[in-house]
């Protein structure tokens, strides 16, 4: 489920950059391989903190406008001051700028699976297919109460307006843009691998929070919700009566833990959290009555994830172990990175994962 934007491959490069380019900041890292071998080598973050003043202020919005010159910028001063050594790059497409879905259809061979798809896609895509580029692969089966056998078919589509866009940018950037991916793909390759244990991912970004079941390393179901990171943010800027700034700094620095007066924060966050705890329960109920499995573990990746005391909030009310899920499982950092480790696990997911298929 790659789609390509350089077609023509002559060789197979050591080095690639995963290019994340999220609602307010853009993260990329440089991975590189060594015979069998693939480690971070390099990454680089930049914040736009704009959107804390103007709400409108974001890199990417949910109206699929990316500007193009401004984005174009950003990722070449980034490119610039990380010093990476290599353009070969992969970015990511946002869940909101394409169409993801899990469909169910009889069993049947690659020919007849074929044609039913293609009538699936004009089924379910509203555009037209001269429009979009469209990719699906099986990623599961099961006999029903009937004895009939049906299988599953991740179906993803990403509008050609949208590609082209990217390409721009990345040409802009002086970077050659060797694919896209959509994100859910990306960070379960990083956190889970092939690893068979049924899994939910939680994104939690700055403006939207992915939620993702996994199944032998397979996803199975994807749906996205408004509130993350930003959302918190507001609720304590309004709570308090302090400004957004102020109001980021407080839930870095005291999450879930805080003290008391000022630091009182979780009153203010919680609902907000619940809200999203909320969605990730519907996703276990939906993925496990769909696909017959018992999910056994919950990873939270993104910006989000990293609020102090959220893994034991969330574990307690899923009753389902929660951690971190770690972007360095397959691709690990030199030693000397140790001391920023666990927000490369976290915030670098997607990143990685993208950097990660350049090698496949």
């Amino acid at each position: 489920m790659f789609f390509d934007v350089l077609k023509k491959k002559f060789f197979k490069p050591s080095s690639f950059l995963g290019c994340d380019i999220g609602t307010t900041s853009i993260k990329i890292a440089e991975l590189t391989r060594s015979g069998d071998h693939v480690s971070l080598k390099n990454y680089a973050l930049l914040e736009s903190f704009g959107h804390f003043e103007r709400a409108n202020n974001v890199i990417q919005a949910n109206d699929l406008k990316l500007s193009e010159e401004e984005t174009s910028h950003m990722l070449a001063t980034l490119i610039k001051q990380g010093k990476f050594s290599t353009t070969n790059a992969i970015a990511s497409v946002p869940t909101f700028s394409s169409f993801i879905t899990v469909l169910e259809i009889p069993s049947m061979n690659d020919e007849e699976t074929a044609k039913a798809m293609s009538y699936q896609i004009r089924q379910h895509i509203p555009l037209p297919l001269s429009e979009i580029a469209v990719d699906w692969i099986r990623v599961g089966q099961k006999e029903d109460e009937n004895g009939f056998i049906k299988q599953y078919i991740l179906l993803i589509a990403i509008p050609n307006e949208v590609i082209e866009r990217y390409r721009r940018i990345f040409k802009h950037a002086g970077l050659s843009l060797h694919a896209l991916e959509v994100e859910p793909l990306a960070y379960t390759r990083s956190i889970v691998g092939s690893d068979a244990t049924p899994t939910l991912i939680v994104d939690i970004g700055a403006r939207c929070t992915n939620i993702t079941a996994v199944d032998q390393g397979f996803v199975k179901l994807n749906a996205q919700i408004d509130y993350a990171g930003d959302t918190l943010t507001n609720a304590i800027a309004r709570g308090l009566g302090v400004g957004l700034r102020r109001a980021e700094e407080l839930k870095k620095q005291k999450g879930l833990v805080g003290g008391r007066g000022e630091y009182e924060l979780s009153t203010l966050e919680i609902p907000f959290i619940d809200v999203i705890l909320h969605e990730v329960e519907k996703a276990r109920a939906e993925c496990e009555r769909l696909h017959s499995t018992k999910i056994e573990r919950c990873l939270l990746i993104g910006g989000g994830s990293n609020l102090m005391g959220i893994e034991a909030y969330a574990e307690k009310k899923l009753a389902l172990p929660t951690m971190p899920g770690n972007g360095l499982l397959f691709a690990p950092a030199p030693q000397h990175l140790a001391v920023v480790e666990r927000e490369l696990q976290t915030r670098f997911a997607l990143a990685i994962g993208l950097a990660i298929k350049g090698f496949m």
